[in-house]
């Protein structure tokens, strides 16, 4: 007995122990990359750039790309633009404000709660959650959707960011803890942005996701449900009526469309004549001679806003990559040639109205990540020279010494650094062209080394690469622009058929695992994988998981620079150019609110933050009807498009 009690009065002390002396981790309403303490928004509070009293009304009608199925799941085909975005929703939404590097608030989890030691996040569901059948968000869809990951017939690249995860394990009905193998920066962002779907849908035994499901109506816990579709031309969203989140502070002004309708235009002509007749609500992305020659009726009479908007997001990378599984782009020399001919100055001046500027840098507006000219200093160089050591064995520069030399810089300049006339380039493209032993060979019609042809293919995107490549074609080079259906496209690029492809590598406030998707080494022959260009450099892998690890932003800025050094001196790309602001051509019974969320493109702000107005859709309908101008009231909420050109 005497034993029995001292057992008790251990385990009792133990578990006072425990009580006492071990403080349990703080629970939060939301992750950021750098900690609780990114976050801006206090439990409660809404998010500035939302309107909370903006009403649930109207059908948004806009155009879109063709579709071929109903869900997201499969390898195949293209599903409707936009619909995990109405019809699912992760555990947590992401803030777009500027004062946040990356911040993401409790949507289905209720909060975060990170262990001391940092190897597991256990997230609380909140209970009134509900799928679009009326059944909970419990436990066990979020441990199903992480597993489903893993499903042959989900895109492998959604499971790269959770490779640090161990598993997902279930504690009760709305409580999950996330154990880690090892602890990155950015984990819990990501594993916060993870989309949950039903499992009592999509998990039954015997379900094929890729084949079952593809003209079967989606069931998520979104705030939209599909109303009516033509496979292919068009799908119409209709508002839940029984949306469980419709007062949560990070949705009561987010998707205000009581329908969202789009509609497949296979030509820039037809949706422009859409939107001048009323079919579709607003347009952006308008060709810039299009834009500033635009003119209509609805125009002059004040039926439609031409707007241009401010852009404060981070500039991504926007370019052409060349596919380096191919042996005639793993010549640095030559790719360095082929960067030279692209014509910034006239592609500017004709295609952008001289809006846009030539990216340089992998964060080319973000001076804090954006390396520095001239030779490499302090701890930067430091890093290079560990690097260095580390992986440029057997002749191989995985960190080059123009690295050292060079920070982000434009090839095509003189010794002053003033861009070359392109008549020059050219004429030292081509000579360079010659000392690589690329020869011209007058019945080929191409140069030519060692019986290979200097060809290429580019699927294209945008006029500027068609110019570039016939701007190619003057030095000798067979560059030719193919157009292809988005299904083509889509073969093509998940197995790596393909010279050269367009490319977008967003430059974060915090980067990490979000650029890692797209250079590690280890997703370089991942069929589907986003590393398009099939980089392997270990310098960069060991890089970008120093990144993801770093907890200070500071260090985080240090290893961005380094990698910025690297990318920029080794030319596996072409870099294309980025506009100073945005523009969009709306119907004025769009409505917005008063703050402009500018880390975001127009497009975005307009079909999640903007409502129907119905007062002044049946002004300006009744306008038309009498062919008149309309006079609108300018309030807070629907400023001048001049207030809209400065930063806010």
């Amino acid at each position: 007995m005497m034993k029995l009690n001292c057992i008790r009065l251990v385990a009792w002390a133990c578990l006072a122990g425990m009580a006492i002396g071990v403080q349990a981790a703080e629970r939060w309403h939301g992750v950021s990359v750098f900690g609780p303490e990114g976050l801006k928004y206090k439990p409660g509070e809404r998010f500035e750039y939302l309107n909370p009293d903006a009403p649930i009304a109207g059908r948004l009608r806009m155009s879109g790309p063709s579709f071929s199925k109903l869900n997201p799941f499969g390898l195949t085909g293209s599903a409707p633009q936009w619909l995990e975005e109405y019809c699912f929703e992760a555990l947590g939404i992401k803030s777009w404000d500027d004062d946040e590097a990356y911040s993401v608030y409790g949507l289905i989890a209720e909060s975060f709660e990170l262990a001391d030691d940092k190897s597991s996040l256990t997230i609380r569901l909140r209970p009134e959650a509900r799928f679009a059948d009326g059944e909970p968000v419990t436990a066990d869809d979020v441990v199903f959707s992480y597993e489903l990951l893993f499903d042959p017939d989900m895109n492998p690249a959604l499971r790269l960011h959770m490779k640090p995860v161990e598993r997902f394990v279930k504690l009760d009905a709305y409580t999950v803890r996330v154990d880690f193998k090892y602890f990155t920066r950015d984990l819990p962002v990501y594993v916060s942005r993870l989309v949950i779907y039903p499992r009592h849908i999509y998990g039954r035994s015997g379900v094929k996701l890729g084949e079952d499901f593809r003209e079967v109506l989606p069931v998520g816990s979104g705030p939209y449900q599909v109303a009516a579709y033509k496979m292919g031309e068009q799908i119409r969203f209709e508002r839940r009526g029984d949306y469980w989140g419709r007062e949560l502070p990070y949705t009561k002004g987010y998707l205000n469309w009581k329908e969202i309708e789009y509609q497949v235009y296979f030509d820039g002509f037809s949706e422009y004549e859409a939107l001048k007749s009323g079919l579709v609500d607003f347009k952006c992305w308008f060709q810039p001679d299009v834009l500033h020659k635009l003119d209509s009726d609805g125009i002059r009479k004040g039926y439609i806003e031409r707007t241009y908007f401010p852009i404060t997001r981070p500039a991504a990378m926007k370019c052409m990559v060349f596919n380096l599984r191919k042996p005639l782009f793993q010549d640095i020399e030559l790719r360095k040639v082929l960067i030279s001919l692209y014509d910034f100055d006239t592609i500017n001046r004709n295609f952008h109205y001289g809006d846009n500027v030539l990216l340089k840098s992998y964060f080319d507006n973000q001076p804090q990540l954006r390396a520095a000219d001239g030779p490499a200093k302090g701890r930067v160089r430091e890093i290079l020279s560990e690097l260095a050591a580390r992986h440029n064995t057997n002749g191989v520069d995985y960190v080059p010494q123009a690295a050292f030399d060079y920070g982000p810089r434009e090839i095509g300049t003189d010794t002053d650094g003033k861009r070359m006339p392109l008549e020059m380039r050219v004429f030292a493209a081509s000579k360079r062209l010659d000392e690589l032993g690329w020869i011209w060979d007058t019945d080929r019609k191409v140069r030519v080394k060692d019986g290979q042809a200097l060809s290429f293919e580019i699927m294209i995107e945008g006029d500027d690469l068609f110019y570039y490549s016939e701007i190619c074609q003057m030095a000798g080079v067979n560059a030719r622009t193919v157009n292809l259906t988005s299904v083509e496209v889509q073969n093509r690029r998940r197995n790596f058929r393909f010279d050269c492809d367009i490319g977008w590598f967003d430059g974060r406030k915090a980067p990490g695992r979000e650029l890692a998707r797209h250079f590690l080494s280890s997703e370089a022959d991942v069929k589907g994988s986003a590393n398009r260009m099939g980089l392997k450099n270990p310098a960069i892998d060991e890089l970008l998981d120093r990144m993801s690890v770093a907890e200070d932003r500071e260090t985080v800025e240090t290893y961005a620079k380094v990698f910025d050094r690297i990318m920029c001196n080794q030319w596996y790309l072409l870099p294309r150019t980025w506009p100073t602001n945005d523009h969009a051509v709306y119907w004025r019974y769009l409505r917005h609110p008063e703050k402009y969320a500018s880390g975001l493109w127009t497009y975005y702000n307009i079909r999640w933050f903007w409502w129907f107005d119905q007062e002044r859709y049946d002004k300006i309908q009744e306008a038309i009807a009498q062919d008149i101008a309309v006079q609108l009231d300018e309030s807070p909420n629907n400023r001048t498009s001049a207030a809209f050109t400065g930063s806010e």
